[in-house]
């Protein structure tokens, strides 16, 4: 079932010899030799097989594919069965390769890779750039796609300016490099999306999912920010995409294709490609495809660090260290940079032992000078800001509720808000060193028009901010050395009832 259109299921004709031959194959005496010839019976390509072990506290089950025409093993995976709770872990030992696709037991979930090897020619690939309006500092914009030495698919592209001064015509651009696989791929039945990315020397990226309705194209989008230079495995459910064409619900039954993004502006303003007026860079793409979880997931989890799923995607940046609206001489405001920040770099890192486990830590550090001095005296502020895409119903929900510590900062400003209905609320809390238990009923969340328990939300494509300003007195002890690190410790971000 959850190969799709990879797998057809032969005829039963003949069931009861086979069945009866079958109950002979388990046994010791016959060999895989035995095993293959009753798969003809059957008419079938692939046969599955598999054997109980009974250990001392659980059964261990091994599950293999066996080609007929051949005998080799093209995969398996092993289960743990407890008779009174169910399958309660597994693991792969294998791939399973079936026609066009590949289907693997993990952990948490079972994927579906829909491309798993680029060494051949992949033909429905297409990049492109965007441009929103063309500005005169961009003189050159190309892209290519192609598959390197190691069978990565990867998108190259590549941009020549005649100046990289921020102030002077940026917002005559919207430069974006994409990369579209465009496949007939149906997600029925499935969780979301499966990826391995490399995010070459940059750290934001777009995920994007659009279908064909009509002479309508329906757009989806995702938000991420990645460690640059790392593999980056991801899961992402359906449930965390943005609708951003308003065309409606992604259809299950229908094919979509999936691309990335990778915005020049962002990337630019987290301190990434600067080095050079030509711009070269990659985006490695693997592995990618669909999954679907062993179990339903939790209704109320927003955040959990134990297993691979991604269920809140992030982004995560400093706001302030380069751009900044100041105030302080007219009500417009007039733009200005911020030359008191010499270089920033922000990692999300997984840590083991937490108090409910694996948890997530958000690392900074940022290179100041002294000119940092003037822009704390215009009443500026540097922030830190992780904003998480939920995909999870509110509606049943009355509290939300988190672990968190954190060295660095005191206080956490909290925003919510909906793509659609623009609702937003808001509330904050405090924070220390010590893991700290959160939990902040809805009557709490407050807008204009009332709390969040007054007036529910409408939708549940929902994002949360969690904004943390970086104390003007911490930033001004780090000039002695030039440089200023901060951590903040997150865990088990859940809605409650």
């Amino acid at each position: 079932n959850l190969a799709g259109n990879g797998i057809t299921m032969v005829s039963r004709q003949g069931l009861d010899r086979v069945m009866s031959e079958y109950s002979f194959m388990v046994s010791d005496l016959v060999s895989e030799e035995t095993q293959v010839d009753i798969g003809e019976l059957l008419g079938a390509d692939v046969i599955l097989i598999g054997f109980i072990n009974p250990l001392k506290d659980y059964d261990k089950i091994n599950i293999q594919l066996i080609n007929v025409q051949t005998g080799a093993v093209l995969g398996g995976f092993f289960l743990d069965y407890i008779l009174e709770d169910g399958f309660t872990r597994d693991g792969s030992s294998g791939i399973i390769n079936i026609q066009e696709s590949t289907v693997q037991t993990r952990g948490a979930s079972t994927i579906k890779t829909i491309y798993e090897n680029f060494d051949g020619p992949v033909t429905h690939v297409n990049p492109s750039h965007f441009e929103e309006f063309w500005g005169e500092r961009i003189l050159d914009v190309s892209a290519k796609t192609g598959t390197d030495e190691e069978g990565y698919g990867y998108l190259e592209f590549e941009a020549e300016f005649d100046h990289l001064n921020m102030l002077e015509d940026w917002e005559d651009s919207d430069l974006t490099f994409y990369l579209n696989y465009k496949n007939n791929w149906i997600p029925s039945d499935q969780d979301g999306v499966t990826v391995s990315v490399y995010p070459e020397g940059f750290s934001n990226l777009l995920l994007v999912l659009q279908q064909h309705e009509g002479d309508d194209l329906k757009t989806f989008l995702v938000n991420l920010t990645l460690n640059p230079d790392e593999w980056a495995h991801l899961l992402i459910p359906f449930d965390s995409f943005k609708d951003i064409s308003g065309l409606g619900d992604l259809d299950f039954n229908s094919p979509v294709s999936i691309g990335f993004g990778i915005p020049f502006k962002t990337n630019y303003t987290n301190f990434y490609f600067r080095d050079e007026l030509n711009l070269e860079s990659r985006l490695l793409v693997d592995d990618l495809g669909f999954y679907k979880l062993q179990k339903p997931d939790a209704g109320g989890i927003i955040a959990g660090f134990e297993d691979e799923v991604v269920r809140a995607p992030a982004i995560y940046e400093i706001g302030g260290t380069d751009l900044y609206v100041d105030y302080t001489e007219t009500d417009e405001g007039e733009l200005k940079q911020n030359t008191g920040v010499d270089w920033q770099y922000l990692e999300l890192v997984p840590e083991e032992d937490g108090p409910a486990g694996r948890f997530l830590r958000l690392y900074g550090q940022l290179d100041i000078n002294d000119e940092i001095i003037d822009y704390l005296e215009d009443d500026q502020e540097l922030y830190l800001v992780y904003q998480l895409s939920t995909g999870v119903e509110w509606a049943e929900f009355n509290y939300l509720s988190l672990l968190i510590r954190s060295d660095s900062f005191e206080n956490c400003y909290l925003e919510i808000i909906t793509n659609g209905t623009e609702q937003s609320y808001s509330s904050d809390f405090n924070l220390n060193s010590d893991w700290s238990s959160i939990k902040i009923p809805f009557s709490d969340f407050y807008s204009e028009e009332g709390s969040l328990a007054e007036v529910p939300l409408e939708t549940n494509q929902v994002w949360i901010n969690f904004i943390f300003s970086i104390p003007g007195n911490e930033i001004e002890d780090a000039l002695d050395k030039g440089s200023l690190e901060f951590e903040i410790d997150l865990d088990q971000i859940m809605l409650l009832d």
